[in-house]
């Protein structure tokens, strides 16, 4: 492994995809050699299930998959599509897509863990409504540092993170578009938590802002934490961007310093 430079872009996502990824474009346009870039949950379409729905689009032929990897290709970048919304034989999956250098498909992760929760105005979000769980964890390779992929609610379940660190996962990518108000209190404790437990680099990358057709407000905060538990970079509650490197030298020392992944006994 040799170190990283990371950027992870918290945008606050409307109903129009072809704005949403113009001022995603233009961020990404302003990083400078960045090896891998992280975007957040439904980066490019935030609204209802009807709206999910009808811009869900095949993997990995889609459209917003040609336009990111197009990007991916003429930066030489890695890039994390957060999320966006498959069509697959007729069922609907929340769908991170990996994009390499190259500009060519690395890994394809479903949703597993959906969401579910009535919030204080008696709202329910209930993702099973429209999407259908995926069965997989995925485990890739990003230039020598082995991955784990996730979305958003998949952060409460800390056994997918074990499986993925029992398998020498170095790095956690945890795309999101947690709601403010479990986002105030929980979002840094889980996260942190995911890092500490793994001694992993873990990398989230949240919405902000308001979904402009069903009212509910994203918590941003996006954050990169490192195998300590110690926030290495962390944005507010407004769209933009945080950069940052993650280094072998530190996961070595800390995992050298308290070797807890060697002792564990129960799978």
């Amino acid at each position: 492994m040799h170190p990283l430079k990371v950027a992870m872009i918290q945008n606050s996502a409307g109903a129009d995809a072809s704005a949403n990824l113009a001022w995603i474009e233009r961020q990404l346009r302003r990083l400078a050699d960045i090896d891998l870039a992280v975007l957040p949950e439904v980066f490019a379409l935030r609204g209802s299930d009807d709206d999910y729905r009808n811009a869900a689009e095949k993997v990995p032929e889609g459209p917003t998959i040609r336009r990111m990897a197009a990007w991916a290709r003429k930066q030489k970048c890695w890039l994390l599509l957060g999320s966006l919304i498959e069509r697959k034989r007729g069922k609907f999956y929340n769908t991170s897509v990996l994009i390499n250098r190259r500009g060519a498909i690395a890994a394809i992760y479903r949703k597993i863990h959906l969401f579910e929760a009535q919030l204080d105005n008696g709202q329910v979000i209930r993702e099973k409504d429209i999407y259908t769980a995926g069965s997989k964890p995925v485990l890739v390779d990003i230039e020598g540092w082995k991955t784990g992929l996730s979305i958003c609610y998949d952060l409460r379940f800390p056994e997918l993170f074990r499986q993925y660190s029992k398998h020498g996962a170095a790095l956690m990518l945890i795309p999101a578009n947690f709601t403010q108000r479990t986002g105030r209190a929980h979002w840094e404790t889980l996260v942190r938590a995911r890092a500490i437990e793994n001694q992993c680099f873990v990398v989230a990358a949240n919405q902000c802002g308001i979904n402009p057709k069903t009212g509910v407000a994203s918590h941003g905060n996006s954050m990169a934490v490192g195998p300590w538990g110690e926030v290495m970079a962390q944005a507010a509650d407004r769209p933009g961007c945080r950069s940052f490197a993650i280094c072998p030298e530190e996961l070595k020392r800390i995992r050298t310093a308290i070797p807890v992944l060697t002792h564990r006994v129960l799978a």
